[in-house]
């Protein structure tokens, strides 16, 4: 029966809410990214799993292209909201007026590694431990597998190389591979490249079941100039920045909750990462723990992070034959910081 006496109860009730649950309506998002399950999307998954999304009262639908860009899906009505990715691609994009921003970003380190068959690193005489310049050297006339032109893994590549000395496109092969993680496994094992770059798990397999050792680890000993480095990070059209804002905010709550708890729960995420990447109980252990390092603990892209975010995809660029990234493309040209800052306000 309504009365005033429940009137007044109910609406104590919802003032103690947190503002985004009282909504009725609860929006959907599709996101983007380039694998199914990768350590690199966990930021996404674990706020799926673990209940955060839920709470902020948003449904997020995730969907796995296996290309190596994605940028070009917040283009016209292919219904993706939300792509989840390298910053080098946006970054791409919108120097050539695409229009699309990013709104927070989850991997604080370049969370691609690099593996190669074990008699290459051995007859090279280096290891994931010898020093930087003896590991650059190694890579000189080595077939590498990459997701293709200006994805992720292969500006790493370049980048690596031209840290080296050596060219790129001469002193090593890049080769794109097909067919995520299980691609580049198929072609060490055909041997038609002899290693890869591409994140955990599939690097860890390769370790395991493909004859591989690292010769980087950039969870674990990165260069120098790769720790911190904003890696993934999540875009939106500009036409979704506007349309979908209060959706946005939600999602960005659900993975900044996420985030946190990944920070101040380790054995709560250790326990879903090992179930949900299915890691054999032979690596288990020793890849949660490098693995769980590579995690934003603060989302928002600095103006420092852009620094070396530009100065890494400049060398990129330089070795394709194309221009450095332009002084024009500044940090807020490609970051709409407004959304993580209403979500902050969310934060139970």
């Amino acid at each position: 029966m309504i009365s005033r006496r429940n009137c007044l109860a109910a609406a104590g009730a919802l003032a103690t809410l947190p503002r985004f649950a009282i909504a009725q309506s609860v929006p959907e998002l599709q996101t983007m990214r380039s694998t199914s399950k990768a350590w690199l999307w966990l930021g996404e998954d674990y706020a799926q799993a673990g209940g955060f999304f839920e709470r902020a009262q948003v449904k997020v639908v995730s969907n796995a292209s296996n290309r190596g860009t994605n940028i070009a899906a917040l283009a016209g009505n292919s219904g993706v909201d939300i792509v989840t990715g390298d910053p080098g691609e946006l970054m791409n994009a919108v120097s050539q007026d695409f229009g699309a921003k990013s709104f927070l970003h989850s991997v604080n380190r370049y969370a691609s590694h690099v593996v190669v068959r074990k008699e290459v690193l051995d007859r090279a005489g280096v290891s994931e431990s010898s020093p930087l310049p003896a590991k650059l050297a190694a890579m000189k006339g080595l077939r590498l597998g990459t997701t293709g032109p200006g994805a992720a893994p292969d500006n790493l590549l370049r980048w690596l190389a031209v840290k080296g000395g050596l060219n790129p496109n001469s002193d090593t092969q890049l080769v794109p591979m097909q067919g995520g993680g299980p691609g580049m496994i198929a072609g060490l094992q055909q041997k038609v490249i002899d290693g890869f770059c591409l994140s955990s798990p599939t690097s860890d397999i390769a370790v395991m079941r493909a004859d591989c050792a690292y010769l980087f680890n950039n969870a674990t000993n990165p260069p120098p100039d790769l720790a911190p480095f904003c890696y993934i990070i999540a875009s939106a059209s500009t036409r979704g920045l506007r349309d979908k804002r209060e959706a946005l905010i939600r999602y960005a709550t659900g993975v900044s909750m996420a985030l946190r708890s990944i920070r101040d729960e380790p054995e709560k995420f250790r326990a879903f990462a090992t179930n949900f990447l299915e890691l054999d109980p032979a690596i288990a252990t020793q890849a949660v723990e490098a693995n769980s390092r590579i995690f934003a603990t603060d989302p928002v892209f600095t103006p420092e992070l852009y620094r070396r975010n530009t100065e890494f995809l400049s060398v990129a660029r330089v070795s394709q034959g194309e221009p450095p990234v332009p002084a024009s493309l500044t940090l807020d040209r490609i970051f709409d910081g407004s959304i993580l800052a209403e979500a902050a306000k969310r934060l139970p």
